[in-house]
């Protein structure tokens, strides 16, 4: 089958949409001919760019997306953006057999063959498709967090990961800096790819403090006792890494996923960044390092919870069910 992903990411609406896509993609093109349509603009341009470097070829809208598929033969249509409303997916589907989106908030009654839904929350929203996969089962994680051995949690905490995701477009970590900087622990912060202003982290030489900003997420999660994130995908990454974590809501669409983690006493929420104190943060960090137990048992529930095969799992769906 020929299987077109709608899918944009830069530093406004950051790269989680490609990251997931990209893992699904990786899995159909085993069976499938797999290709990208991109909007073509500035903001873009990373995540083109990082499409192009996982081995996919992007066609460009420069106009209607209709017109593209008019001249492409595609059978199935993979839609994940929020830049999207009722009538784009009735217009698709008139020319598309198959069409399928991934969501995450449940906007409205989204008119087509196959919902996605891979988070944790997903269950929660009263989806009407005729075919939904939804849940942690269908988790579109990368290939290194699967199968990741039991961690192994010290009885005291001294490294301390912080991730607000690929481009942190509230530029909380510089935030978080000047609250953490001196504390007594090794502090380990991601720099996203899709940052806005790197060079404000290069300038900063502190011994407690490691910047990575070509981040190797699994090997820095391996080295890690506990983290802070953000409640994009770097929390589920987490999870299965057995990180215990305290997650900061950043986004509107990550709202109802660290609500739901913290119900399920899996990982505590700190809320809103922007209503969240200094005296806050700490006094939660403190909490969390002082109680190995707790610690423990979230370490062992996030790796049970997460097995990393979702992509696998919506490939055979598509494969065995869209196949025609």
């Amino acid at each position: 089958m020929n299987i077109a992903i709608r899918a944009e990411g830069g530093s406004k609406i950051g790269m989680g949409h490609i990251m997931r896509t990209l893992v699904l993609a990786k899995e159909l093109s085993l069976k499938n001919e797999v290709f990208y349509l991109c909007r073509d603009s500035i903001e873009n341009k990373r995540g083109i760019l990082k499409i192009q470097k996982n081995g996919f070829k992007v066609f460009s809208l420069k106009e209607s997306i209709l017109d593209v598929l008019f001249n492409i033969n595609i059978d199935v249509l993979i839609t994940d953006s929020y830049d999207v409303d009722e009538k784009y997916f009735v217009q698709t589907k008139n020319i598309v057999k198959h069409t399928v989106y991934i969501d995450d908030v449940n906007s409205f009654d989204y008119p087509v063959n196959l919902l996605i839904n891979q988070n944790v929350n997903a269950e929660d929203f009263d989806y009407q498709q005729k075919y939904k996969l939804l849940g942690l089962k269908y988790l579109m994680i990368r290939e290194e967090f699967r199968n990741l051995p039991e961690k192994h949690i010290n009885k005291q905490v001294k490294d301390i990961m912080i991730t607000m995701g690929g481009s942190d477009t509230v530029n909380f970590t510089k935030t978080l800096l000047k609250w953490i900087k001196n504390l007594d622990f090794k502090f380990h912060i991601v720099i996203g790819p899709s940052f806005q202003d790197i060079d404000y982290f290069k300038r900063i030489h502190q011994s407690n403090i490691e910047f990575y900003f070509n981040a190797n997420m699994v090997e820095i999660m391996k080295k890690c006792d506990m983290a802070v994130s953000a409640s994009g995908s770097s929390m589920y990454e987490l999870l299965a890494s057995g990180v215990p974590s305290l997650s900061v809501i950043i986004a509107d669409n990550q709202v109802s996923v660290s609500k739901k983690l913290d119900n399920m006493h899996i990982s505590e929420s700190l809320l809103w960044y922007n209503n969240l104190s200094k005296d806050r943060l700490i006094d939660r960090l403190n909490y969390l390092c002082n109680n190995y137990n707790l610690r423990k048992e979230r370490s062992v529930i996030g790796q049970k919870i997460v097995d990393g095969l979702g992509a696998a799992r919506i490939a055979d769906f598509i494969n065995n069910n869209f196949n025609d």
